[in-house]
């Protein structure tokens, strides 16, 4: 969804890069010696823009206009670039959509990277302490580098050669690190009783882990704003990588050992997934034009270009999922695409999502547009 959106703003600021080209073709050559003809600029300016518009955004070229020869030499050449940095940009988006998704594992370690660093941090506040008064130690003073659930991962080769290898690190953020430690984790009950505890069980340390992963790097606003600084696509995602920490937290066992260790998978079949990514974007953004007019069909009382982006861009894409994907139930995209809504759109999108996908399925099906296969599917339910 995110793609389509950015793809529309680059298609937009093609269309008026090749508009600014028409601009700059037809403007007066200062430097000539012979008498410019600026009405004929103007004129052969005003006739490209047209052309440019109706090969772009399908506007009509006004009754009777002609055309010259180099209005129309100036359009083709402006709408070749247009198509040109248009595929482009397509290109280059859906690559970074599926590297996107991939970096979800990295996502993970950043996480789980975090938490070692903090217990780097902890082991070298007691020993400090231990150093300089060694009688004020509390009998249960428990640092959290003795934690054996981050000790296991500390101990993960998988994990260790993969920060290496992505060069992930906490080196330089230092600061932060120390003000999260001492401003959060140090202020929070359930940790500090936890550090009170003489001789924690296994159990206690994955309990404590599995806090600090959904009640601190998750939930806490400076550490969540911090993510979202460095990542724009942290609000999106972070459910999902926190699902993936938690879970690789909870599949650890006492008798474990760390060499066994798989980095998790975000997705039980990526290349299926993958392909999935990059059918439906293609078939959006291919017919898109097919879609806005079936959309526009169906709300007459407003302008197309009126709603919000994202209702056009759901309503596209779910359009795409039913007539595309043979083996999806209409039922299934309709509901999914509302969840969308709900969580992205306005507050008013859930019921004017749903109301137009009922009455677009409905007829895709009657015209035999809807061609559904596989068990449980024939009937288009």
């Amino acid at each position: 969804m995110q793609t389509i959106f950015a793809f529309g703003q680059c298609k937009e600021a093609n269309y008026n890069i090749g508009l600014q080209e028409i601009d700059d073709l037809f403007q007066p050559d200062l430097n000539s010696m012979e008498v410019q003809d600026r009405g004929l600029l103007k004129a052969n300016k005003e006739q490209a823009k047209a052309v440019l518009a109706e090969k772009v955004i399908r506007r009509a070229l006004p009754e009777g206009l002609e055309i010259s020869k180099e209005a129309q030499s100036a359009a083709n050449n402006a709408h070749k670039n247009y198509l040109t940095n248009t595929k482009d940009d397509l290109a280059r988006l859906k690559k970074s959509m599926v590297l996107d998704a991939e970096s979800l594992v990295d996502h993970f370690l950043w996480v789980m990277s975090l938490l070692i660093a903090w217990s780097d941090l902890s082991k070298s506040e007691a020993d400090k302490k231990k150093k300089l008064s060694p009688e004020k130690l509390l009998v249960g003073d428990y640092n959290l580098s003795q934690n054996r659930v981050i000790d296991f991962f500390r101990k993960s080769s998988k994990v260790q050669v993969a920060l290496v290898k992505k060069d992930m690190s906490w080196e330089g953020e230092e600061d932060n690190l120390k003000s999260w430690y001492k401003d959060v984790l140090k202020r929070d009950e359930t940790f500090n009783t936890y550090r009170r505890t003489a001789n924690p069980t296994f159990d206690q340390d994955k309990e404590i882990v599995d806090y600090l992963i959904k009640q601190i790097v998750f939930k806490a606003d400076v550490v969540l704003s911090y993510f979202e600084e460095q990542d724009i696509h942290w609000v999106e995602n972070k459910s999902i990588i926190r699902s993936l920490v938690a879970r690789s937290v909870r599949d650890v066992e006492e008798d474990t050992e760390p060499k066994t260790f798989e980095l998790p998978d975000f997705s039980n079949n990526w290349e299926e997934d993958k392909e999935f990514f990059e059918k439906i974007l293609d078939t959006t953004v291919q017919h898109d034009l097919e879609y806005n007019e079936m959309i526009a069909a169906k709300t007459k009382n407003w302008e197309v270009d009126r709603l919000a982006n994202t209702d056009q861009i759901i309503l596209k894409m779910a359009i795409s999922e039913m007539m595309n994907f043979r083996n999806i139930p209409v039922k299934v995209t309709i509901n999914e695409y509302i969840e969308l809504s709900k969580n992205y759109s306005t507050p008013k999108s859930k019921q004017f999502v749903n109301g137009i996908l009922d009455v677009i399925s409905s007829e895709l099906k009657e015209s035999g547009q809807l061609k559904k296969s596989g068990r449980g599917l024939l009937d288009n339910k």
